[in-house]
């Protein structure tokens, strides 16, 4: 159990600091109207199960909880599906606003904290994790609007800084301290564990949690973080300033003829043709190759086959000296599109990035940018917001005394978020919390070939990498691999950086039939 006192919470007077404090704690952060059971929480050992709890009062009584900071319940109601869940909306001061699922009568006795995507804007689904047993919370992180809309960072007086740090982190850790108070109110007892699961700007979340609240969470579940946002969110518009300077806005048939030439060009290394480049990185393809190749949208030509290239690489200053990454090959060009009239349409979380948070400037022209001065503006994200929403910091030593444990994956086809900075994250933190062999106890990344941002492609995505999470920090079992399926074909997914290969004996659709090659 790891619960610690935030802002308008009251720790009593005289509690003893540490695991045995916390033991002490007793409805710390929330004041109630109305009575209710304050049994204190019970630490559990790694190997303890976690008896599931029962209400000890009413859903709709939930709305009687008090705040010190000012935290309001504007609504408590239960469903009527199977199984019932207690449905608690919060207003985090100025504008968080926070959901709390609570399993009536299915409490597993744990807590989720669930994270979103893109730029947030509204409450993620948080009924899915209470149907499975966790008293479960997410927030809108701090405003609302499209998970897509950069624009409420910007207004014409300046940048919106108390709404970019709730976003950054504050709301992920007001949500899991509102989240644990109102369970704890529910069911007159505090979670036995907790657990973040987010994927995306959620596994972002989660690694702000480990680095900047190490005691919030006992496990954090992180697909495709979107850490490095002051890198990889100027990347995305780099495809689109490519097509720009060639004058060759490609239509998408001619992008899916490149696509699947690399993947029969770098499929069946691994043992089996699934159409799954298992290891991009080991990838050599040519784009040249196919020039003069006939497509539905026309002949494939030599800027076509360049502007593959570029994109591919990545972005570079004028010297040659690279940027950033590009997204690997098999990865889907979807994200780079044009318009019907032949202009491009940049990723709209790379134009909102440009438009709100670099240009401050509304009336901000993509086309101005150039190969030539791509540098100068991807300079300037990074020293600007590199240390803002970076979220990149190595040292989890803190996370790693509390007894967290971090559960990392990423899709090698993600066409958003280049695998490469979740990679590179972890060589990091691997080097800062003292090698491999002693980084693995706490922490472990896995990579899943073929899967796109988060979900889809044609590779197997992470199956019930929570269920992995949780045997690991309840039983103290740590993941090998991680089961992977995508409909009939299951796959184990390996640490990073070793990749599954085919034994050579039973079907090509089965994970027993693969094997962990290379290190670890």
């Amino acid at each position: 159990m790891k619960w610690k006192p935030s802002a308008g919470s009251a720790e009593h007077a005289g509690t003893p600091r540490g695991p045995v404090g916390r033991r002490l704690v007793i409805a710390a952060s929330v004041m109630l109207t109305v009575g209710f059971a304050t049994t204190p929480g019970h630490a559990a050992s790694a190997a303890t199960t976690v008896e599931p709890g029962q209400p000890v009062r009413s859903c709709e009584s939930l709305t009687d909880l008090r705040f010190a900071d000012g935290t309001v319940v504007t609504s408590a109601s239960q469903t009527t599906t199977t199984p019932a869940i207690c449905n608690v909306e919060l207003l985090v001061p100025q504008s968080i606003h926070v959901r709390v699922s609570l399993p009536v009568d299915t409490w597993n006795g744990r807590f989720q904290g669930v994270g979103g995507g893109g730029f947030n804007g509204s409450v993620p689904d948080t009924e899915t994790a209470a149907k499975t047993g966790y008293a479960a919370a997410g927030s809108d992180s701090g405003h609302t609007g499209s998970s897509r809309d950069a624009s409420w960072a910007w207004s014409p007086t300046g940048m919106n800084w108390s709404l970019i740090n709730d976003f950054v982190s504050r709301a992920s850790h007001e949500t899991t301290a509102k989240g644990k108070s109102v369970t704890r109110a529910f069911y007159g007892t505090s979670p036995g564990h907790s657990y973040w699961n987010g994927c995306s700007n959620g596994g972002r979340e989660g690694l702000s949690e480990a680095q900047v609240h190490p005691d919030d969470y006992d496990g954090i579940l992180a697909g495709a973080p979107a850490i490095k946002g002051d890198r990889f969110l100027p990347t995305a518009m780099w495809p689109q300033v490519v097509m720009h300077e060639l004058g060759d806005f490609m239509p998408s048939c001619k992008f899916d003829a490149f696509d699947k030439a690399v993947t029969a060009a770098c499929d069946g290394r691994d043992g089996v043709t699934d159409g799954v480049i298992t290891d991009p990185r080991a990838c050599r393809f040519d784009p040249t190759a196919l020039v003069g190749t006939v497509t539905p949208c026309g002949t494939i030509t030599a800027e076509d086959a360049a502007v593959v290239k570029k994109i591919w690489d990545g972005p570079r200053r004028p010297d040659g000296t690279r940027l950033w990454y590009g997204i690997l090959p098999g990865a889907s060009f979807s994200r780079v599109t044009a318009t019907a009239n032949g202009d491009g349409a940049p990723e709209p979380l790379a134009s909102g990035w440009y438009t709100y948070w670099l240009a401050k400037d509304p009336s901000f022209d993509w086309h101005t940018l150039t190969t030539a001065n791509f540098a100068r503006s991807f300079d300037r994200s990074r020293q600007e917001w590199g240390p803002v929403v970076g979220t990149d910091n190595p040292d989890l030593s803190a996370f790693r005394a509390s007894g967290g444990k971090l559960l990392l994956w990423h899709g090698l086809a993600d066409g958003l978020i280049p695998p490469q900075g979740t990679t590179d994250y972890y060589r990091q933190v691997t080097a800062a919390m003292g090698g491999r062999a002693k980084t693995e106890r706490f922490a472990r990344l896995f990579t899943a070939p073929g899967v796109g941002h988060c979900r889809g492609g044609s590779g197997a995505a992470p199956a019930d990498p929570l269920a992995a999470l949780v045997k690991w920090v309840e039983q103290g079992e740590a993941p090998t691999t991680l089961l992977a399926a995508n409909g009939p074909m299951s796959r184990p997914l390996c640490r990073w950086p070793a990749v599954a290969r085919y034994d050579g004996h039973g079907s090509t659709n089965d994970a027993a039939n693969f094997r962990c090659s290379g290190r670890p």
